[in-house]
């Protein structure tokens, strides 16, 4: 049974340090089931105040720890000195966290942190009360602990235990926790107070219409002439898989000093865009991507860039949004889905079982806009993918990944490196993974597999090849064919054309993936080098399907020799390493040399 002095739990500090203690507890578990819940709009990441409120959780209960042994006649405040240095601390800690995430306008972190300087200030204060009055039982002659009001030996060995073992434990977890909670609060306020936005948000409805949110748009050389005119052609720029904006702006860059404007548009989570809707669907992103552009607005013709899984969103947003507007389509290292193609490479037994159910999925789900069947490619392999996703973004508001993602080398434009780098750092990166990764990392490919038509699928059945994408709209670019919108490219018209587009396609992709030669690409045990070599010849054929089945105007470049921006053999970074050699080789090929 526990004794306690006059005015202890049952005070008013005791019972607003206990009301506090089960706020913080309901907050916490309230927190991990919404980190869960899909179907609903996501401002940023929960578990940044799940952390924050389980802080908060072990500090009331420290506070009411002190303070219970603080009165308690059969009990004794041990480290008093470490108690109260430990409450000086976390008022320390409560203010940086809040002052960190209030800088950055996350109202609900700095809410919860701030009520961590009340628990901390009630140890600090009965911690310091408990050792003036020890000192002063010392001078008087009255014992320091006094077991005769404990009932048993067993509950005073267990209070002896408790009050030394319960504050090292809470201590270490607490400070623990605590300092990464603010070393990722402060980081964030310093790169919020060196690198503001550099584009602009556009607000975009979701979900039938029922939802807000807001896409980051970052445009090159667009100026109000030429917004005013427009007339000419604006390349609009969707970045691989896991890339902001920051990853592309130096090839944005290099298309605005070869006259061309440019605009990066972040995707749902990315760079400065808010994570949207969850759960994501591809066909609404693409949407979103238009409705950004046009209240931006960008009236003029676009020509889309998309860079590896960017080129497989740019083929959607020919089906599923505004493509009339859309005067050319560059796509650069882009595969329709390259874990199933590497897969396929490999020979497994269950690759066209599994394509077959992929298609069949899609097929069957094309009736039904909104809703994407549940169906894995390589079940095992994609739940291990997303549960890494998934647990990267319940420590990212503890700062467990800022050390990742640091290699860069070679990254152009190198000033605006520390910018690019803060992208990966913050607490929403890890979360737009793992929201567009979507559970099975199949649903953009899946969606793109219910726009295929009969003639491209056939193309594709007598090629033997396993994936499967829609050639572009029958008319697109028919428009646009004249030598004063888009000049004629280098390169054959493909043979045997899947559809009626005209559309100009250029592909670009790093040579240095189709050489199969192992010595060159550093790999030695021979079991790898078979595995390489396959996905070298893959690799290439994907590109020449590309070229056979999307437009009757596509061309293929091969990417291999070094320039002097980077100085080595073109690799699958080229887009960063190279941006302004890229963007005018884009802008010969698409409009002709000046």
């Amino acid at each position: 049974m526990w004794y306690f002095r006059k005015h202890t739990i049952l005070s008013i500090p005791g019972l607003a340090l206990v009301l506090l203690t089960i706020t913080y507890g309901i907050a916490f578990f309230t927190y991990i089931g919404f980190s869960a819940r899909r179907g609903r709009l996501i401002k940023g990441n929960e578990f940044t105040d799940m952390w924050i409120a389980f802080i908060g959780l072990l500090l009331c209960a420290q506070a009411l720890f002190v303070l219970s042994a603080y009165r308690a006649t059969s009990r004794y405040l041990y480290w008093t000195v470490m108690w109260m240095i430990y409450g000086a601390i976390m008022c320390l800690f409560s203010l940086l966290v809040t002052g960190g995430y209030g800088s950055i306008g996350d109202s609900s972190a700095a809410v919860w942190a701030i009520f961590w300087f009340i628990p901390s200030v009630s140890i600090f204060f009965y911690a310091a009360k408990a050792r003036r009055g020890y000192a002063v039982d010392r001078m008087m002659g009255i014992p320091e602990y006094r077991p005769k009001l404990a009932e048993s030996r067993g509950i005073t060995l267990f209070y002896v235990a408790m009050d030394n073992v319960f504050p090292w434990l809470t201590w270490v977890a607490c400070l623990f926790f605590a300092f990464l909670v603010v070393i990722q609060a402060l980081c964030l306020a310093n790169d919020h107070r060196i690198y503001d936005r550099p584009g602009t948000l556009v607000p975009i409805q979701t979900n039938g219409g029922e939802d807000w949110y807001k896409l980051h748009v970052w445009c090159f050389g667009y100026d109000a002439d030429i917004q005013a005119k427009g007339k000419a052609p604006v390349f609009v720029l969707l970045t691989e898989f896991g890339m902001p904006s920051t990853s592309m702006m130096g090839l944005a860059q290099g298309f605005a000093k070869n006259g061309h404007p440019a605009c990066i548009v972040d995707r749902p989570g990315y760079g400065w865009s808010e994570p949207g809707y969850w759960d994501q669907n591809p066909r609404d992103v693409v949407k979103s991507i238009n409705q950004a552009l046009t209240k931006y607005p960008i009236n003029n013709p676009i020509v889309l860039v998309g860079w590896g899984e960017g080129g497989v969103w740019s083929q959607l947003y020919m089906q599923e949004a505004d493509y009339s507007r859309v005067i050319g389509v560059v796509l650069l290292d882009t595969y329709p889905n390259l874990e199933i193609l590497q897969t396929f490479a490999l020979n497994r037994t269950t690759t066209l079982q599994n394509l077959r159910q992929l298609r069949s999925a899609s097929t069957s789900g094309a009736a039904k806009p909104n809703t994407i069947p549940e169906v894995h490619f390589d079940e095992s392999l994609e739940i291990a993918a997303s549960r890494l996703f998934s647990n990267w973004r319940a420590v990212s508001p503890i700062a467990m990944h800022r050390a990742r993602n640091n290699e860069w080398d070679g990254f152009v434009p190198q000033s605006s490196l520390g910018m690019h780098r803060s992208l990966f750092r913050n607490n929403l990166y890890y979360q737009a993974k793992y929201f567009e990764y979507g559970g099975t990392g199949a649903k953009l490919y899946q969606i793109l597999l219910s726009h295929v038509t009969s003639a491209t699928n056939s193309i594709l059945i007598y090629h033997h090849w396993p994936l499967r994408w829609p050639s572009f709209r029958d008319g697109s670019g028919s428009a646009f064919t004249s030598p004063k919108s888009l000049g004629r490219r280098d390169g054959d018209a493909p043979i045997l054309p899947a559809g009626n587009s005209k559309l100009p396609v250029l592909l670009i992709a790093s040579g240095k993936q189709f050489d199969s030669n192992c010595r060159a690409q550093g790999i030695t045990d021979s079991e790898e080098c078979t595995k390489w070599q396959a996905f070298a010849w893959f690799f290439y054929r994907q590109q020449i399907e590309y070229q056979q089945t999307l437009s009757q105007n596509a061309a293929f470049l091969m990417c291999t020799s070094a320039v002097s921006e980077d100085n080595k053999v073109c690799d699958t970074d080229f887009v960063w390493t190279r941006p302004n050699w890229l963007a005018a080789a884009i802008v010969k090929q698409m409009f002709g040399a000046k």
